[in-house]
C-alpha cells in the first residue's frame, strides 16, 4: 500500500509541469502599456481643454462629471484612435483601472493649469484681516467674502486707521475704501498688506473695501463704523 501511494505520488508530480512564461508577449503587453500612459498624458490635453471651456462658462460641476465619463470611455477612444496603433486585446479590467486613474489625475493636472496664471484667472481678490485703530482702541470685523461685517464701535481719536490684507493670484487694478460715498486710496501698502488713514469725527459710517483685479473679478468688505 506504501509502495503503490509513492508511485502514484510520483506519476502526479512527473504529470504536473508549470506553464511556461511567454517572455515575448509578456514584452509586448508591456510596449502597448507604455503607449496606452503616453497617449493618455497626451489626450489629457484636449480634454482639459474642454473642461476649462466649460468651467469659464459656469459649469464646472458639469466639467467634472464630464472628466470623470471620459475616464470610463478610455477604452473606447484607444478602439477608435487612428494613430498611434495601440493592441488593447490583451488588457484586463486592471490594466484599464490603472491607466484610467493616470488618465484622470493628467485631466485634473492640466485643467488646473489651465485655470490659473498665465492661462487664465478666474478668481476674485480676496480681502481678510481687517483691522480698525481708532484712539486707542482696536477691533477686527470677521473676516467675510461679499458679506457685511458687523458694525464696529469704538472711541474716536484725532485719527482712524483702517488696515486689510489684500491677496491676488495676478495684479489689482483697483484698491479704494469708501465712507460713504466718498472714495480714498490706501495711504501706505506693505505687500498686500493696505493702509487708510481717515479723519473720522465722532458718528456712524458706512465703510467699504473695493478690490478689482485686471481680469474684472470684484471683492468687497463692508460693515458700519461707529465712533463716539
Amino acid at each position: 500500500m506504501v509502495k503503490a501511494a509513492k508511485k502514484r505520488k510520483k506519476e502526479e508530480d512527473e504529470e504536473f509541469a508549470p506553464p511556461e512564461f511567454d517572455e515575448a508577449g509578456y514584452l509586448r503587453k508591456e510596449v502597448e502599456s507604455a503607449k496606452v500612459a503616453l497617449v493618455g498624458v497626451a489626450l489629457a490635453v484636449p480634454v482639459a481643454g474642454l473642461l476649462y471651456a466649460l468651467t469659464v462658462a459656469g459649469v464646472a460641476i458639469v466639467a467634472f462629471f464630464l472628466g470623470l465619463a471620459f475616464v470610463f470611455l478610455l477604452p473606447r477612444f484607444f478602439r477608435v484612435l487612428p494613430w498611434p496603433p495601440v493592441d488593447t486585446a490583451k488588457f484586463e479590467r486592471r490594466d484599464w483601472i490603472g491607466h484610467g486613474g493616470t488618465f484622470f489625475l493628467s485631466v485634473l493636472a492640466f485643467w488646473i493649469l489651465f485655470l490659473n496664471v498665465p492661462f487664465a484667472d478666474v478668481t476674485a481678490p480676496v480681502i481678510t484681516g481687517v483691522t480698525v485703530y481708532a484712539g486707542a482702541n482696536t477691533v477686527s470685523p470677521r473676516d467675510c467674502v461679499d458679506c457685511q461685517a458687523p458694525d464696529v464701535d469704538r472711541v474716536a481719536g484725532n485719527n482712524t486707521w483702517i488696515n486689510a490684507t489684500i491677496s491676488e493670484n495676478e495684479r489689482l487694478d483697483l484698491i479704494q475704501l469708501f465712507v460713504g460715498n466718498i472714495s480714498y486710496n490706501p495711504t501706505s501698502v506693505q505687500g498686500s498688506r493696505h493702509k487708510w488713514s481717515l479723519p473720522l469725527a465722532e458718528g456712524s459710517y458706512s465703510i467699504r473695501i473695493l478690490a478689482e483685479d485686471d481680469a474684472g473679478h470684484a471683492r468687497e468688505f463692508a460693515f458700519r463704523l461707529n465712533l463716539t
